[in-house]
């Protein structure tokens, strides 16, 4: 049995993007960092970009406004992981060889999340990390039911359905 991936956080923060900064320059699934320099030298920039391109992190979505720069990070699932890596972006901006023809500019950092709470929004705030709520009714299905998948009903109807699975030989 082949299972979906829905892309959630993708289609997120696509929709995000459009509705909040459609006038700006932006792009998704950005590389952060610098280039070695041995692999510039040895290939030339436009390939060592290339070639480092799986081992650098990647922002979701950066957008370039007047005065400064955007660091936009999506999450649903591990909200917590993903406002820790927007400080930790913002440091490798300056070295980013893709983000070298906009700078000098401030670099801001907005986490987008389907669902939110205090202790969130106090970590977040300490970090420099504006919250953004973007929910809508196809997003709220989503969290519904992440929500839900805790609940003792959910986990009855989960091991139930790994039991049937496993008696009729699928998996």
């Amino acid at each position: 049995m082949v299972r979906k991936n829905q892309s959630v956080e993708v289609r997120m923060v696509a929709e995000y993007l459009m509705q909040r900064y459609a006038a700006f320059p932006r792009m998704t699934a950005v590389p952060l960092g610098a280039i070695p320099d041995k692999l510039a030298i040895e290939n030339g920039m436009a390939k060592a970009i290339a070639l480092s391109r799986p081992f650098r992190p990647e922002c979701d979505a950066v957008v370039v406004l007047p005065n400064y720069l955007l660091l936009v990070e999506a999450k649903v699932w591990n909200v917590v992981n993903g406002l820790a890596k927007l400080p930790l972006y913002k440091s490798l901006v300056p070295v980013t060889p893709e983000l070298k023809e906009y700078q000098p500019r401030e670099v801001l950092m907005e986490l987008v999340v389907g669902w939110t709470n205090p202790n969130l929004e106090r970590m977040a705030s300490d970090a420099g990390v504006k919250v953004v709520l973007y929910n809508p009714p196809w997003l709220a299905d989503v969290v519904n039911g992440m929500h839900k998948y805790w609940t003792p009903e959910y986990r009855q109807l989960r091991e139930e359905k790994l039991r049937l699975r496993t008696l009729l030989g699928i998996e």
